[in-house]
């Protein structure tokens, strides 16, 4: 960081999350990250690409994390198929979260599918884009969004089913979407996950451009979660034993140098020691360079506890990982001691 900083700095507050588990299974998840693999991160339901969709930088597709997307090619009828083991969405409460780089398209797009008889009331799972909305159906018994999307931005989509309240709702950007009550559950009984494709009846939709960070888990998130998961950049605690861990849903974890762990307004804190080679550093944030340019909205928190308020630079954004100079302050104390951004 090129401007002296001599400061305590302690963490940016997070939503809490909580955690349950539904009558009739414990929670089962899975994530599919999409950087250079279609393996699940926990190693029990991989997948296997079909018709070879193609990985492309998050960088050269702004995007916040890093890693890579999943670009899919519906005129070659790609997708990801995780055929085994079994992943058993059937009469229990399930979450689907996924970011997508969606193309406005008059034809409906796949995004990810489960069918046991596709003609069957209950038993296809199938969540797509029609009309440029989100929509969702278990065969006679569907959901569809209410706010229509646009092309070259990313939206995070999720899909919450909650067996105990049989409610289904559609999250688009963490707000909630659309809602609908007595539900019937989902019933299939077996069939693969596809992920870029859906079949309903006698049609398979195949999905057009980006797919990345798939989740998938047996329980009902809260809308506290759908938010953080979908607005929620980085959250780094700066506390033992990890400070520079990121604690939020991208794993952005920072670098830091020259630094002393010090008792923080909570837990501990980074003392930051005044000169340009005392920092802490992370990278992937592509989309705040998007927010500084474009308009796009964006919030930053933390507690400060400020040895010196004259020219401060608290928060600056670099162009590139090798570039010391060309930066814009997001944050910062002006010599008139006020905030600055």
């Amino acid at each position: 960081i090129n401007c002296p900083v001599n400061k305590f700095v302690d963490e940016i507050p997070k939503s809490t999350s909580t955690t349950a588990t539904t009558a009739s299974t414990v929670n089962v998840s899975a994530y599919w990250s999409f950087d250079n693999t279609a393996a699940d991160s926990y190693g029990v339901y991989n997948g296997q690409l079909i018709n070879s969709p193609s990985y492309a930088s998050s960088s050269s597709v702004p995007y916040v994390g890093h890693g890579q997307a999943l670009y899919f090619n519906s005129a070659s009828s790609q997708s990801v198929l995780v055929s085994t083991p079994f992943f058993n969405l059937s009469y229990t409460s399930f979450t689907i979260e996924a970011w997508i780089y969606y193309s406005t398209s008059t034809s409906d797009r796949g995004i990810f599918g489960q069918c046991q008889c596709s003609t069957c009331a209950n038993q296809c799972l199938y969540l797509i884009m029609r009309n440029n909305r989100l929509y969702v159906d278990f065969i006679s018994n569907y959901l569809s969004g209410s706010t229509a999307i646009s092309t070259t931005y990313w939206y995070h989509i999720a899909f919450v089913y909650n067996y105990e309240t049989r409610q289904q709702i559609l999250y688009l950007n963490g707000v909630q979407d659309a809602i609908k009550s007595n539900a019937q559950p989902y019933q299939g009984q077996n069939g693969s996950i596809n992920i870029g494709s859906s079949r309903a009846y006698s049609t398979t939709y195949y999905y057009q451009n980006y797919i990345d960070n798939v989740a998938l888990t047996t329980r009902a998130k809260s809308s506290v979660e759908i938010l953080r998961d979908a607005s929620l950049m980085a959250y780094y605690s700066f506390d033992l034993p990890n400070p520079t861990v990121d604690n939020g849903p991208n794993g952005l974890d920072g670098t830091s140098n020259n630094i002393v762990t010090a008792s923080g307004r909570v837990n501990e804190a980074m003392r930051f020691l005044g000169s340009s080679s005392s920092y802490f550093r992370a990278y992937g944030f592509y989309q705040i360079s998007n927010g500084v340019v474009n308009g796009k909205p964006f919030s930053i928190a933390m507690w400060v506890n400020p040895s010196s308020v004259n020219n401060i630079a608290i928060i600056q954004m670099f162009w590139s990982l090798s570039s010391t100079s060309n930066c814009d302050t997001l944050l910062g104390i002006s010599s008139s001691n006020s905030l600055t951004g």
